[in-house]
């Protein structure tokens, strides 16, 4: 999900400086979350929402492959939240798998917890035998009035019988999200659909912190498995303003996954503020190893080719930028890790803004045009 107009020139030709956040904020995603809210379970966590959004970002971003699954569906929403993002990518080769019974939930057992037996048992819970039911006509209706029948593909009936029938039709997995509640079903989903999750891919627990069945079963899968991957908590605010902790994810993969999507999207800005025959000094080596396919890059300070080091003061700093811009150079970009060098070499932020214009700044890049 790129985004297409970086800088936008006013009328003296300069780029005004456009922030492009890497993250959704729940006010970006107002209008679709309006329109997927009524049908995600009670009671609604935006930031679950929000972050569910956030990974089919950063999927889309670097590119991990595969089809993106719900496991637990009730009405639809999470999952016609994946779909509508996807729609509105313009992506055309995923899906949305939507795996349910349709018919209720399966019974609540020790494992899972009193709080869990407790809800299950009680007729006016969301977990009761009659409220968790939701025909899948009606829910396959919804997906027909949201416009995304192209993106959904529903599989009724039992996990034990319908995963191990249809994950091979599924394919690889970008992101298997499980809201199932129960031992039993968190278990069964991981047990048959883990090993099609991508390199780079996400699971996400949805009911992690709420029932001690789906926690156990996490747990007990990635141990047995002695697989090391970090579980990250969901955080949002919850009632009265303290911070919750509303669900759980691991990625199957290098666990620093933010810095990698940032990095990702640093490159595509330059993509779209530098042409590809112009020289850049990239200050930062984790940029510059992203852009070298793209661009002619230099690092800086740099000898032979070849990164230097830092330099020992602003005056050298600035004396390397001026001998490298003579040298054919015609832009200089920072990105985010690299932020400091405007701070620390003080002298070298000030000649920069004094001297070149600033094409684009935003959270994660600072580039300036050195042609002028």
């Amino acid at each position: 999900m790129r985004n297409k107009s970086i800088g936008e020139q006013n009328q003296t030709g300069h780029f005004a400086q456009r922030q492009f956040g890497a993250w959704f904020s729940e006010g970006e995603l107002a209008s679709t979350l309006d329109r997927v809210r009524g049908f995600v379970m009670p009671p609604v966590s935006t930031d679950a929402l929000v972050d569910v959004a956030n990974l089919v970002r950063v999927i889309l971003t670097l590119n991990v492959p595969g089809n993106f699954v719900e496991c637990g569906v009730w009405r639809g929403g999470t999952a016609f939240l994946m779909a509508e993002l996807l729609k509105q990518a313009g992506v055309r080769d995923r899906k949305v798998w939507l795996f349910d019974s349709f018919e209720g939930m399966p019974p609540v057992e020790e494992v899972d917890g009193a709080h869990a037996i407790a809800e299950a048992n009680d007729p006016e819970s969301f977990l009761s035998p009659h409220k968790s039911r939701a025909p899948l006509e009606e829910v396959q209706h919804t997906a027909r009035e949201l416009g995304l029948t192209d993106y959904t593909e529903f599989v009724k009936g039992w996990f034990n019988e319908t995963l191990p029938a249809t994950r091979d039709r599924v394919g690889k997995i970008a992101l298997l999200h499980i809201d199932c509640d129960w031992y039993s079903s968190v278990r069964c989903c991981l047990d048959n659909l883990y090993e099609q999750v991508a390199e780079g891919g996400f699971v996400f627990l949805d009911d992690y912190y709420h029932y001690d069945g789906c926690t156990i079963a996490a747990h007990e899968f990635l141990a047995r498995r002695r697989l090391t991957y970090r579980i990250e908590s969901v955080e949002g605010k919850a009632w009265g303003g303290c911070e919750y902790f509303y669900a759980a994810r691991f990625r199957k993969g290098e666990t620093n996954w933010k810095a990698e999507y940032l990095l990702e999207l640093a490159a595509q800005d330059i993509v779209e503020v530098v042409a590809p025959e112009q020289v850049v000094v990239v200050v930062g080596e984790e940029l510059r190893v992203k852009v070298v396919n793209t661009h002619r890059t230099v690092p800086f300070l740099e000898r032979d080719g070849q990164y230097w080091g830092q330099p020992p003061d602003e005056e050298t700093a600035i004396r390397e930028l001026q001998r490298l811009r003579q040298t054919g150079a015609s832009f200089i970009v920072f990105g985010w890790p690299a932020f400091w060098w405007l701070d620390y070499y003080r002298g070298l932020h000030d000649y920069l803004r004094s001297h070149y214009r600033c094409v684009l700044e935003n959270e994660r890049l600072i580039v300036f045009d050195l042609r002028q």
